[in-house]
């Protein structure tokens, strides 16, 4: 190998490299920009303040449950500070009755009732996650909670509500979402454990 085809080789190289660290270093930069839009139409809130949680979620996610304790008592404990928001991201591949779980959550919201079957979901999610068709307990649920069965059942297969559950997934899948529960402090994704340091150094 001549003088030449050594330099060529070593230019080439050396931009390979400098291209290669520009796309991570962009990369990297990305990761820490803030998504303005990460809480869309904030259909499903609780709180005020300007600190904003956003949680993309799945009902029938195990981890998603064992969270919901200690991010209650969170969102208690900075109460005025902060805004929740809740959106769904049914993990279909992996949990069968993820998808149907989160139209019978917005059924309910059609009738006010979204946080309490959010809750009841999530407690009892052993009881319905195997079942080959959980509509009939869903519908048992929404008479418990008060609604109106008939307009709940009507409403859990309607393209309305099938469309809203499809747009918080499409969201997530846009921001490349792998995983439930994940979570975003004012646009920004945050370990579920880190939020608390990121509520205290936003509130300085």
């Amino acid at each position: 190998m001549n003088t030449k085809t050594i330099m060529i080789f070593v230019a080439v190289t050396l931009g390979i490299l400098l291209g290669v660290g520009a796309l991570l270093t962009q990369f990297s930069a990305s990761s820490e920009k803030p998504i303005a839009d990460i809480a869309g139409s904030s259909l499903h809130a609780q709180g005020e303040g300007a600190i904003e949680i956003v949680e993309f979620s799945d009902f029938q996610c195990p981890a998603c449950f064992s969270v919901q304790a200690p991010l209650k008592e969170l969102l208690a404990k900075h109460e005025g500070k902060v805004k929740f928001v809740y959106r769904h991201f049914p993990l279909i591949q992996i949990h069968k009755n993820a998808q149907v779980s989160a139209q019978a959550a917005e059924a309910a919201g059609m009738q006010d009732k979204f946080w309490q079957m959010h809750d009841k979901l999530f407690e009892t999610q052993t009881q319905w996650q195997g079942l080959a068709d959980p509509k009939e307990i869903f519908a048992k649920y929404s008479e418990d909670l008060g609604m109106d069965m008939a307009k709940f059942v009507a409403d859990l297969d309607s393209q309305v509500i099938k469309d809203i559950v499809a747009k918080d997934a499409l969201a997530a899948n846009q921001n490349r979402i792998g995983g439930t529960p994940t979570f975003y402090v004012n646009g920004i994704q945050t370990e579920f454990g880190q939020i608390e340091a990121k509520i205290k150094d936003l509130s300085k």
